[in-house]
């Protein structure tokens, strides 16, 4: 019979929260309800069958009644403090288990503690050109190309190397002018002239030519000013130039970028001066170390990766734009604290692990995890030193953690339940709602001024506008049902789903009225101050007693310039403060 409860307890122990779902509720809640209505801290015998949880008893010598299995114990620690002060579960969920069950499943723990250890992360990238080394050579005058020595895309250029030669009559008047300025030997104009050279592109060493030779240049010759290859050639021997077109691009790949991608989850390791090994599949001969240059702001949305950048050399042209690059990334050694990486748990919530708090006691910690080295975890956030993290058996241990805490959803949505359900019987003034149920039906309220902002200035409304207001108008209906409200919301709802045919001013005319009529009763009888200390203005149209709203401001009538009148929140405010 032992070796039954216990292989029956281990079963338990793994159950998924799926089971929950033919749960009976009446014991749950009348148990919940009454563990939350304790001051204090009350342990409840209770049992339950391993293979169906949803059955439970107070019968320690009972059987399920749907298998015949023998029941094992639960504790159940139902307690205010499970509680946070808005009726909401609280992130302390905790299990008790007997010493032979962590026995059995074999349950290990250590504690967490400060070791010194460094780390790596591995990525991959590719080469890229080093667009700081990148040189655009462009026409600064009128002319034409003459002598063109570069005659395709990828011929190499050496700084000081002849391009080619320009003759423009502009560029002779100005050396005429430079020639006469030398003669006079007028220092200030000379500068003057030799700057206008300079500007449109004539190059030092041709202006000492120029005042050695004192003779007009004709074909004027352009020098290459940086080493590097022709990426781009956009003329062709004799073509004539205008300012500002582009003669070609120069691309130096003495020095090469390297982009990394970085996993989303791991850029909160990555800094600046991190050293980076990187190896070439094209040449397979070489390692390079160089450091993290750059982290870029922005995470690709598809990829979920950053982008770091590398600088290297690449002085031999080894290493070619759009290359492979297998980089591992080192982190310093140093003091980190760190637990076993067995005991990192993932799930949905995110990354935890299970805390053991003695006496058979554990419960889940969420943590924020760094590096990753020789089976050990920095741990950045969550634990401090000493605390001790269950190793080996935290997988059963966790299932039954998310077992207790559905139970615990479960019975405090119970209590909700029947909470709304008596706070929602009565007239419309009756009806108490908190500051989120407010602000789920102010989305109506939203699209009634969305309405009247669109007849005032023309404009067709949008269906997905409204499509929030709708969605959240039909849970709302649900919540509110056998109430006023529930009338207010359907027949606001209704509207919404008409507004979205209204494809013009006069449809819309009619929308906008209809459903601030609606909301009316719900803003005059049942929130009355909150409208009031928004601001929101309720108008009625005098003749025809159609109604609109509008924030502050102005009044602007959306139907036409006929006259209307103020309806006073502020005395609705005190009439329902009066009857409250």
């Amino acid at each position: 019979m032992k070796i039954k409860k216990i292989i029956c307890a281990v079963i338990f122990v793994i159950a998924t929260l799926s089971l929950l779902a033919c749960n009976d509720t009446q014991d749950i809640k009348n148990n919940s309800l009454e563990g939350h209505n304790k001051t204090e801290t009350a342990e409840v015998a209770q049992y339950t069958c391993p293979m169906h949880p949803h059955y439970i008893s107070t019968d320690a010598d009972g059987s399920c009644p749907i298998c015949g299995m023998d029941l094992v114990p639960i504790i159940k620690d139902l307690a205010v403090d499970d509680f946070s002060e808005s009726g909401e579960i609280s992130s302390r969920i905790e299990i008790s288990v007997s010493s032979s069950i962590i026995q059995t499943i074999g349950v290990r723990t250590q504690p967490a503690q400060i070791n010194e250890f460094g780390g790596s992360l591995r990525a991959f990238g590719t080469v890229e050109a080093d667009e700081r080394s990148a040189n655009s050579i462009v026409a600064r005058i009128e002319g034409w190309i003459e002598g063109l020595e570069v005659n395709a895309e990828g011929d190499l250029i050496k700084n000081g190397d002849l391009l080619f030669y320009i003759y423009s009559p502009d560029l002779i008047a100005i050396q005429q002018d430079y020639l006469n300025a030398l003669s006079s030997r007028n220092s200030n104009r000379i500068k003057a002239i030799e700057q206008r050279l300079i500007s449109i592109g004539m190059q030092p060493q041709v202006i000492k030519r120029l005042i050695k030779e004192r003779e007009i240049i004709q074909k004027v010759p352009v020098y290459a000013q940086r080493n590097g290859i022709v990426d781009q050639l956009n003329i062709r021997e004799g073509d004539y130039l205008k300012p500002g077109a582009p003669i070609f691009h120069l691309q130096s790949y003495e020095q090469v970028w390297v982009i990394a991608s970085i996993p989303e989850t791991s850029l909160s390791l990555i800094k600046n001066d991190v050293i980076a090994s990187l190896t070439f599949p094209s040449v397979p001969s070489v390692m390079i170390e160089s450091k993290i240059d750059y982290i870029y702001p922005t995470i690709d949305a598809k990829t979920r990766t950053g982008k770091v950048r590398i600088v290297i050399d690449n002085k031999k042209e080894q290493f070619l734009p759009g290359a492979y690059a297998d980089i591992k990334l080192n982190f310093d050694l140093k003091p980190r604290l760190s637990v076993a990486s067995e005991s990192i748990l993932q799930d949905s919530s995110g990354t935890h692990v299970i805390l053991a708090l003695g006496e058979g006691r554990f419960t889940t910690r969420k943590v924020t995890t760094g590096i990753h080295s020789q089976g050990q975890t920095e741990i950045l956030n969550g634990l401090n030193e000493g605390d001790i993290v269950v190793t080996s058996g935290q997988f059963m241990l966790d299932s039954e953690v998310n077992l207790r805490e559905g139970f615990k959803k479960l019975s405090v949505s119970t209590t909700e339940s029947v909470t709304n359900s008596e706070s929602t019987n009565g007239s419309i003034e009756d009806i108490n709602v908190d500051s989120n149920t407010l602000a789920q039906i102010d989305h109506i309220i939203d699209a009634a001024l969305y309405f009247h902002s669109s007849l005032v200035e023309g404009d067709t409304i949008k269906p997905t506008f409204i499509e929030p207001a709708i969605t959240l108008t039909a849970s709302l209906i649900e919540r509110f049902s056998g109430t006023e409200l529930e009338s207010i919301l359907r027949d606001s709802q209704q509207v919404l789903i008409d507004s979205k045919n209204a494809l013009n001013n006069d449809a819309l005319v009619i929308q906008l009225d209809r459903l601030v009529k609606a909301i009316e009763p719900w803003i005059l009888e049942g929130a009355p101050e909150h409208y009031s200390q928004l601001g929101l203005k309720l108008y009625r149209e005098t003749e025809t007693h159609r109604l609109w709203l509008q924030i502050k401001g102005s009044v602007v009538n959306p139907y036409n310039d006929k006259s209307a009148e103020l309806i006073n929140l502020d005395s609705k405010v005190k009439q329902h403060i009066k009857h409250h």
